[in-house]
């Protein structure tokens, strides 16, 4: 059984979900890395242990790590780390986007953007296992959609996926669980890595110091990533 972590990053214009898929194995060792970073940085930054490795947090210097404020470094170190830990561990990323423009301006009732982004993830998820001949289980932070969500992704044993390569999703354990990501390091893991991804390839204007760290985090995960791909309805 293997076990994909979900978490989702967004701007004005674009959504993107992205998933790490692993082994009983590889998800042991990343959380064993993760547990050892969250110990080093209580010790060298004084936040709790326990503290949520959440990348947007950790870039902006919010709530607890508010104590990165003035240290650039350290921020993208962190963030590294966490890639670091994910590729290491063996497990495979899928990045699956939408333009939301378009989305809207294509469809009088489109699908929400997470729905679509979501959908096209899973779609990544079925043909990886169906290639190994195994299952996995789905676990996602918890969002507003979450409910529809559920009921929505649980339709596709019975129908196919819309678009151009419909499939159903019977290698994916149903329903698919949300919970809270400040409780499980893989969906910590997604977040950062989704969150690096999407702003890498969505944020083309800032300081030149801030472009060149995001393109060197983008090129400390792409060996993991075997996806990516933003829709353009």
């Amino acid at each position: 059984m293997l076990q994909t972590f979900v978490d989702e990053s967004y701007g004005a214009n674009d959504y993107y979900v992205g998933g790490i898929i692993l082994n009983d194995q590889q998800l042991a060792y990343l959380e064993g890395e993760l547990l050892d970073l969250k110990r080093r940085a209580s010790a060298q930054f004084g936040v709790p242990e326990d503290i949520e490795l959440h990348a947007h947090e950790i870039m902006q210097c919010k709530r607890l790590w508010r104590c990165l404020k003035g240290s650039p470094h350290e921020q993208v170190y962190i963030c590294k780390q966490v890639l670091e830990a994910v590729v290491a561990s063996g497990a495979v990323v899928h990045l699956q986007g939408v333009n939301v423009r378009r989305l809207n301006a294509r469809y009088r009732y489109p699908d929400s953007p997470y729905a679509v982004s979501l959908r096209h993830m899973l779609e990544r998820v079925e043909e990886h296992c169906v290639r190994l001949g195994e299952r996995s289980e789905v676990l996602l932070d918890i969002l507003d959609e979450s409910d529809t969500a559920t009921a929505a992704i649980a339709g596709y044993v019975r129908r196919k996926t819309p678009g151009y390569r419909p499939m159903h999703l019977t290698s994916i354990v149903h329903p698919i669980q949300y919970a809270d990501s400040r409780d499980h390091l893989g969906i910590q893991a997604a977040d950062v890595v989704t969150y690096v991804l999407r702003r890498h390839l969505e944020v083309q204007v800032a300081h030149p110091k801030a472009l060149r760290a995001s393109r060197m985090l983008f090129e400390t995960v792409w060996p993991a990533v075997r996806s990516n791909r933003k829709w353009e309805p």
